[in-house]
């Protein structure tokens, strides 16, 4: 064999060993690959299963206890408020408010929703767990269905259905009426509300003036013209208090103000406590007295504090009054002026001002009546009881 033979085996086999390693390290990677696939396929399948597991479709499942409640109402009218007011977000947040009282009813419900893996708001939870609606073979009947992860729990969510919205509808007023057609209707009367008074507090602004001499006109000027200056001297010293109390003041600080100062026992208290402090200073005190006056300020001073928090609330509401009490007379003022400019051709503010207030006199009324229905409106519960 000669020398080249020699060479060339041993640059084949270096090639060879080179080759090897770069596939079996293809290889290693390829199979990494196709493990982590696998794992991660596996991991997901198991998310999926624990998933199913610990929340189920809020479907019609078989998994799932069924809890059925059948309501008879006067009429179909009646039925479709109570349909409305059994599916509102009022008596929703009512519903949750009333479980979370419980501590035992909110984890027998809602515990076997909450994972790692899944996560919703307990109101959402509450709004899949129940439904209603009014049957195909009568208007006037509301079928609620109540499903849940075992008999014990559906047959919870069930009573708590029926007691909360029991205790719903005694507690309803006017204002927050639970039927959401009701809502609107309600919700539209605010707003017209407050269109008028805006409107009256655009016309007010304008200061209209009347030809005519009229008595009630003069005296509710004369009195708007005194409030006006009343609020002013009210919103001053709201002011100052507002600036010791941002600073940081103490109350000492807050006699300055004359107002607070002659408001109750401040200027009583005030001097009790000058008069305690000389005696610490001026006069030899024993332990016993000294710790006996220390004591008769501490107490004064906190007397004290409280008088000029008292003060400053019965000015915050005299500016309240006094605020009310002008609305009151610029509204009665625009009133006035309406009567005269619709009388003259008057002015397109007036026009639409009336146009608004006859709107709202005329729903008022209509509101009242339908809600007054309503509250005497019932129901009869004519099944409760578990279904396949």
């Amino acid at each position: 064999m000669q020398a080249w033979h020699c060479v060339a085996i041993i640059a084949v086999s270096i090639l060879l060993f080179i080759y090897g390693t770069f596939r079996n390290e293809i290889e290693d990677r390829v199979y990494e690959q196709e493990v982590n696939q696998v794992v991660t396929k596996a991991q997901e399948s198991l998310k999926k299963e624990t998933l199913a597991t610990e929340k189920p479709e809020l479907l019609d499942s078989p998994a799932w206890a069924k809890y059925e409640i059948i309501l008879k109402c006067e009429d179909s009218e009646k039925a479709q408020l109570h349909l409305e007011a059994i599916k509102g977000a009022s008596f929703l947040k009512f519903f949750l408010s009333q479980v979370r009282a419980s501590k035992t009813a909110s984890e027998l419900i809602f515990s076997p929703f909450k994972s790692e893996f899944f996560s919703e708001d307990e109101y959402s939870i509450l709004q899949s767990l129940f439904s209603a609606h009014a049957t195909l073979d009568d208007d006037k009947v509301i079928q609620i269905t109540c499903r849940g992860h075992s008999s014990k729990s559906t047959k919870l969510l069930a009573t708590l259905i029926l007691d909360s919205y029991k205790t719903a509808r005694q507690q309803e007023d006017s204002s927050k009426p639970l039927a959401s057609s009701l809502l609107l209707q309600y919700d539209e009367i605010q707003a017209l509300g407050e269109q008028i008074s805006s409107l009256k507090d655009e016309i007010s602004a304008e200061d209209q003036t009347s030809a005519s001499i009229n008595v009630e006109d003069i005296a509710l000027r004369s009195e708007l013209k005194m409030l006006e200056q009343e609020l002013a001297h009210y919103k001053k010293i709201l002011l100052q208090i507002d600036t010791l109390f941002k600073a940081g003041k103490p109350t000492q600080e807050y006699l300055s103000i004359e107002s607070i100062t002659q408001f109750g026992m401040i200027e009583e208290l005030r001097n009790t406590i000058d008069q305690l402090q000389r005696m610490l200073v001026n006069q030899d005190l024993d332990d016993v007295v000294s710790l006996e006056v220390k004591k008769n300020i501490e107490t004064n001073q906190l007397l004290l504090k409280n008088e000029v928090a008292n003060a400053i609330e019965e000015l915050k509401a005299k500016t309240i009054k006094a605020m009310e009490r002008k609305k009151v007379l610029s509204n009665r003022l625009v009133d006035l002026q309406k009567e005269a400019g619709l009388q003259n051709g008057g002015q397109p503010k007036f026009s639409l001002l009336k146009q608004l207030e006859d709107k709202l006199q005329s729903l008022l009324p209509q509101y009242q009546k339908s809600f007054t229905n309503w509250k005497k409106s019932g129901y009869q519960i004519l099944r409760s009881s578990f279904v396949e």
